[in-house]
């Protein structure tokens, strides 16, 4: 990897949660992991019947469909000087295993697992 260095001026992050990252500067290995359970209720009483866990859902117990070979990407760049230079930057959110990097970058392997749950009255009343 080209080392070079950073010079940023103004950075404006509006949020940054979970596993998001923001990183100046050259990386080796960037592998950020998230797991997360979104569930909506219509309503607006929540108790502990409601709650749910991991071990519920398989899509957080099975491997990793990962590419096997590598997609060859044809790039070409043009380093002037030994600098990277950025004036302003705005950034409303970085979120789930996702990443803001100035600067180089070797290896990312990213793997961010979302399960939605939405639970509508109707369905909730034929489940009693």
């Amino acid at each position: 990897m080209l080392h070079r260095l950073v010079q940023i001026k103004e950075v404006d992050l509006n949020t940054m949660t979970f596993s998001g990252i923001f990183n100046i500067g050259d990386t080796v290995n960037f592998s950020p992991r998230s797991k997360a359970i979104a569930v909506q209720r219509e309503g607006n009483v929540w108790n502990t019947s409601y709650d749910v866990h991991f071990h519920y859902y398989p899509i957080f117990q099975l491997p990793a469909k990962w590419i096997e070979k590598p997609i060859p990407v044809v790039s070409k760049n043009n380093h002037h000087d030994g600098i990277i230079s950025v004036n302003c930057v705005s950034i409303q959110a970085v979120t789930q295993a996702a990443g803001i990097q100035f600067g180089g970058i070797d290896y990312i392997n990213a793997e961010s697992r979302i399960k939605h749950i939405r639970i509508i009255k109707q369905e909730e009343e034929n489940m009693d």
